[in-house]
């Protein structure tokens, strides 16, 4: 009898065993690949054949200036190709003016020494401080002029 209840125990205790791993390496495998249809690998293959060209458009669709609000100061942001200037003016008169350049590959920016992730839509840009602090929520969106 002792027997059995050892051999029980044994046997339940291999079954645990097999469904976590079981479930802990479903968890990690690549997500199972989807076919694809012959226009969507087409679309796929001049994407890729042209991303010089999707970055060079990327940054032309920004050229041009875009006004907005972060807390109390007034930001004007001039984009002139992968370049530009960043004027933010406090509600006190202080002007303080940023270099800016543009990397429109990865969706970066630098405005003075700070680098941001940004995003246009339609006809607002917005910008996320990718150094954040204290999970402190740092986005100011502006809209073209």
């Amino acid at each position: 009898m002792l027997a059995l209840k050892k051999f029980s125990y044994v046997i339940f205790s291999l079954i645990g065993l097999i469904v976590l791993t079981s479930c802990f390496k479903s968890n990690q495998t690549s997500p199972t690949s989807q076919p694809v249809s012959s226009s969507q690998s087409a679309n796929v293959s001049s994407e890729s054949e042209g991303s010089s060209t999707i970055a060079e458009k990327s940054s032309e669709k920004l050229d041009g200036t875009y006004k907005g609000m972060d807390e109390e100061a007034t930001i004007t942001l001039v984009i002139k190709g992968e370049s530009g200037t960043w004027t933010e003016q406090e509600p006190n008169g202080e002007e303080e003016v940023k270099p800016v350049s543009i990397d429109p590959t990865n969706q970066r920016m630098r405005i003075g020494d700070d680098t941001v992730h940004y995003m246009i839509n339609d006809r607002q840009l917005t910008i996320e401080d990718i150094e954040q602090e204290n999970g402190e929520n740092d986005t100011v969106v502006l809209t073209k002029q």
